[in-house]
């Protein structure tokens, strides 16, 4: 559909926009609202992020988003985008409202099927109820007489499948998270791990890993939707924040990181760091998507599931290669029930960065070459972690195909 004839509708007849558009992939359906608040659909990029692989990146007026391998460049305010060398048109503009992007309905509906030709169809469903944009397969080589990898390595990581990866950088808005007594400054936690979680996103964007945030802002995102945003396409789900000792003789003198999966906590550390971290819901609004029901029951749940094994060995992965460059020591791999992990349905970790109540800690995560040390250190980790799950689908596809 033309930009002419968006706009012809626009004038002849107050048009009728989805309220939800689902994103149909091969590796399955999510349901995204649509919004009018500011007179034209629109849908918040955040919420494109898990199926689509997309990543957005706010740099003052302008909007950089990627998909599919195509650089989309908006401007606040401005109804056009760039693709390559091509300006498209839109009817309605791209706009940030509660710290989040929301992009034009139309961009997803008309731009993205012309200028990632081939790759993906609009259907605009009938009554307006809800659109669908489908993410059609990559048109399949013969089969050859040989076993051949799905594609070549990629030069940086020797990865061979897409990958998209959740990263929390943890607390956010009226939450600052623990008050960071060795940090400069008024720096507090949700500043740090703010801070990390971008370089993060930057060091596993430039693997050619798609990386979506919780937030890109400081805002508050309630516990239980962070971890709801890895689904469907999502591979993991990582939590970042910094820990601190309560008030106390020993309070100074520990240090270190230390990497959570989800499970019961068998320590009473274990458990302190747990309800530090759960304590974020006294800031919440309580209209969240939070699973109902006690943690136990989620636990248990989860012990059934190959998830819980998975996230042990992505936090064993991730633990291993910060601790090789983080100051203030080993802590190892723990275990605990953070309300933050009980929502995503894929290998999920919680990293503690070190602590703010440590003097050298403090300083290493407040420091522009710390943070880009333990970002690339995590990225290390996870990319060990899906190097280890390439190699078993490998060995299971020969298996299946038996």
């Amino acid at each position: 559909m033309s930009v002419l004839v968006w706009a012809l509708l626009a004038t002849v007849a107050p048009p009728l926009p989805p309220q939800v558009v689902v994103i149909a992939t091969p590796r399955g359906e999510t349901s995204v609202p649509v919004t009018t608040e500011r007179g034209t659909a629109a849908v918040a990029a955040l919420r494109l992020g898990p199926p689509l692989g997309l990543t957005a990146v706010l740099d003052g007026s302008r909007v950089t988003v990627g998909l599919s391998g195509a650089v989309f460049v908006f401007q606040l305010g401005a109804a056009f985008v760039r693709a390559g060398g091509v300006v498209y048109g839109l009817v309605g503009e791209p706009y940030v409202a509660r710290d989040s992007v929301f992009l034009p309905l139309q961009w997803l509906a008309d731009c993205v099927p012309r200028a990632l030709g081939g790759r993906y169809r609009w259907d605009p469903g009938s009554g307006g109820g809800t659109g669908r944009l489908v993410e059609l397969p990559i048109a399949a080589s013969p089969p050859a007489s040989t076993a051949a990898p799905s594609s070549a390595p990629n030069p940086i990581t020797g990865l061979r499948h897409r990958h998209a990866i959740v990263i929390d950088p943890g607390h956010g808005g009226v939450d600052p998270g623990n008050p960071g007594r060795y940090f400069p400054g008024h720096l507090v936690e949700k500043d740090i791990t703010l801070a990390i979680g971008r370089l993060l996103r930057a060091e596993l964007v430039r693997r050619a890993i798609a990386v979506s945030l919780t937030r890109s802002t400081d805002t508050l995102i309630d516990l239980a939707d962070r971890g709801a945003l890895c689904k469907a396409a999502c591979d993991l789900f990582v939590s970042i924040h910094v820990n601190a000792m309560p008030d106390g003789g020993r309070a100074d003198r520990v240090s270190g990181v230390e990497t959570y999966f989800l499970s019961d906590a068998k320590t009473e550390d274990q458990q302190r760091v747990a309800q530090m971290e759960n304590e974020a819901i006294r800031f919440e609004s309580g209209t969240s998507g939070a699973a109902t029901g006690p943690l136990g029951f989620i636990l248990r749940d989860l012990q059934l599931n190959e998830y819980l094994r998975e996230s042990a060995l992505l936090a064993r992965l991730v633990q291993d290669s910060a601790a090789r460059v983080h100051p203030g020591g080993d802590r190892g791999v723990q275990q605990a029930g953070f309300t933050v992990l009980t929502t995503a349905r894929r290998p999920a970790i919680l990293v503690e960065t070190g602590f703010a109540t440590n003097r050298t800690d403090g300083a290493f995560l407040a420091s522009s070459l710390g943070q880009h040390k333990i970002a690339s250190a995590i990225a290390d980790g996870i990319v060990a972690y899906l190097l280890e799950f390439e190699r078993k689908l490998a060995i299971a596809a020969p298996a299946r195909g038996r």
